[in-house]
C-alpha cells in the first residue's frame, strides 16, 4: 500500500516541501477541530518517513500510520478531509488489515512494566456476603450490608468485612485491589456520617489503578473515573486520584478501544479533563441531576445500565466543546 502517493495525489491547493522533509499544506481539520476559520497559512504538515505522520500547528490535530498497523479514527477523518473518496479510504483500510496480518517484522512499543507486591487484607476479613449468610451475623455487618444495598451497589459481590474496631473497620466495607489474581491493596469506606472520622482508609501502592483487569476485556469503550465506588458501579477504571502520572497514562493507552473520562463534578475533576484532552481521550458530561456528583450517585438514582448508556451517549472528543461543556456542566 502506497499511502504517500494516495495522499499527495488528492492534496489540493498550495503545498511546500521543507528542508527537513515535511510537506506543508493548509490543514483540512482546523474547522472540525474547533478553529473559527479555515487554515490559510499552511500550518499542517505531512512527513512520510517509515509511514506517515501529520500534525497541524494551528489546531493541534495530529495522527500517524506505520506499516503493520490499522487505521485509526483520526487518520480516517484526515483522509476524508483532504478529499479522498470513501470507497478509496475503505480500500486502504482493507489493505492495512491485510498488511497487519502478513507483517512479521513490526516492532511494538514496549508495554509499561508494572508490578505490585501482594498485600493482605485487614486481619479477619471475610467476604461480606458469607458473613451475612451466617445464622447470627454481627449487627455491624448487617448495617454495612444495608448501606451497600441503599447505595445500589449490591450487584457487586466482592466486598469484604471484618470485626476489628481499629480504624472503625467493623463499620466499613472493604474493597480489595487486584492485579493478576493477587491482592495488591484495598480501600475501606465507613458507613457512618461522622465528619470527625475519615471516610476512606486506603492501602494503595504507587501507580496502581483500581480494576486494571478491565483493560484486557474486549470492549468498545473504557470508562475512566476517579473513585473506586464509581468504577465498581459501572465496571470502569478508577485512577484513585484526580491526576495521572505518565506511567498510568501509558497503561491506559494500551486499551484498544475508545477511552472515555467521566470526571467528578467538582473543581478537582478539571485536572483529569485536562489530561484527557492532552491525550486525545473523550470526556463525558451526562445531563444528570445537579445533586449527583459522580457515577456512584448516578447508579444509585438511575441504575447501572442507564448510567453507562448516558456516559457513552454524552461523550465529547472535540477540544473546544469539552472546554465549553466543562464550564456549564
Amino acid at each position: 500500500m502506497n499511502l504517500q502517493n494516495t495522499i499527495l495525489t488528492h492534496l489540493s491547493g498550495k503545498r511546500k516541501k521543507t528542508p527537513s522533509g515535511w510537506t506543508t499544506v493548509n490543514c483540512p481539520m482546523c474547522i472540525t477541530n474547533g478553529q473559527p476559520r479555515p487554515d490559510t497559512r499552511s500550518r499542517g504538515g505531512f512527513s512520510f518517513v517509515e509511514g506517515m505522520v501529520y500534525h497541524c500547528f494551528n489546531c493541534g490535530f495530529s495522527t500517524s500510520y506505520k506499516p503493520g498497523r490499522l487505521f485509526g479514527k483520526k487518520l480516517v477523518g484526515l483522509l476524508r478531509g483532504i478529499g479522498i473518496p470513501d470507497n478509496e479510504v475503505k480500500r486502504l483500510q482493507l489493505l492495512a488489515i491485510r498488511e497487519k496480518e502478513n507483517f512479521k517484522d513490526e516492532i511494538e512499543k514496549p508495554k509499561p512494566k508494572i508490578s505490585w507486591r501482594e498485600i493482605q487484607l485487614p486481619k479477619g476479613s471475610k467476604p461480606l456476603v458469607e458473613v451475612i449468610k451466617n445464622d447470627s451475623p454481627s449487627d455491624d455487618a448487617v448495617w454495612v450490608y444495608k448501606h451497600i444495598i441503599d447505595r445500589g451497589l449490591d450487584h457487586y459481590n466482592d466486598f469484604y468485612w471484618c470485626n476489628d474496631t481499629y480504624l472503625d473497620l467493623n463499620r466499613r466495607f472493604i474493597v480489595p485491589f487486584y492485579y493478576n489474581g493477587s491482592t495488591v491493596g484495598y480501600t475501606s469506606r465507613i458507613i457512618d456520617n461522622n465528619p470527625d472520622k475519615p471516610k476512606y482508609f486506603t492501602n494503595s501502592q504507587p501507580n496502581y489503578m483500581y480494576n486494571l483487569d478491565v483493560l484486557n476485556k474486549k470492549r468498545k469503550y473504557l470508562i475512566v473515573v476517579e473513585g473506586v465506588l464509581d468504577a465498581l458501579s459501572i465496571d470502569g477504571l478508577a485512577v484513585l486520584h484526580n491526576k495521572l502520572n505518565q506511567q498510568q497514562i501509558d497503561i491506559i493507552n494500551e486499551f484498544q478501544g475508545e477511552i472515555v473520562v467521566c470526571p467528578d463534578r467538582d473543581r478537582a475533576g478539571t485536572t483529569l479533563i485536562d489530561q484527557a484532552v492532552e491525550n486525545g481521550w473523550s470526556v463525558s458530561f451526562p445531563p444528570w441531576h445537579e445533586s449527583i456528583k459522580d457515577c456512584a450517585d448516578a447508579v444509585k438514582s438511575y441504575g447501572q445500565l442507564f448510567t453507562i448508556k448516558s456516559i457513552i451517549e454524552h461523550r465529547v472528543n472535540n477540544k473546544v466543546k469539552i472546554n465549553v461543556l466543562r464550564k456549564i456542566a
